[in-house]
């Protein structure tokens, strides 16, 4: 059995509320702290607007955004859907889709 101060008990009552019953955190598309996240959206890039800056491949986390020989974005398999190529794009030409 474990003992601990009044105040130790309420921090470790509200960690474990926190870790246990939080279904998913405050914008982000997963099932919670466990389990693997599941994709719930994913880029698509519009080639025609598309400048072939490279400025989403570059802000891209996962490396999941490309330039291909013509110049033009793609987006690969495994995109997560955190949406910061869409913020760093100048030309607006990505956006989110949901893939539910």
């Amino acid at each position: 059995m474990f003992f601990a101060c009044i105040d130790c008990e309420v921090l470790m009552g509200r960690l474990t509320e926190f870790l246990f019953r939080t279904n998913r955190a405050e914008n982000y598309p997963g099932k919670g702290i466990f389990d693997r996240p599941k994709p719930a959206r994913r880029a698509v890039v519009n080639r025609e607007l598309c400048r072939g800056c490279s400025d989403c491949s570059s802000a891209c986390y996962y490396g999941r955004i490309r330039v291909d020989k013509t110049g033009k974005a793609y987006v690969r398999r495994g995109c997560l859907g955190c949406a910061v190529c869409r913020d760093v794009c100048p030309a607006g030409a990505i956006t989110m889709i949901d893939i539910i």
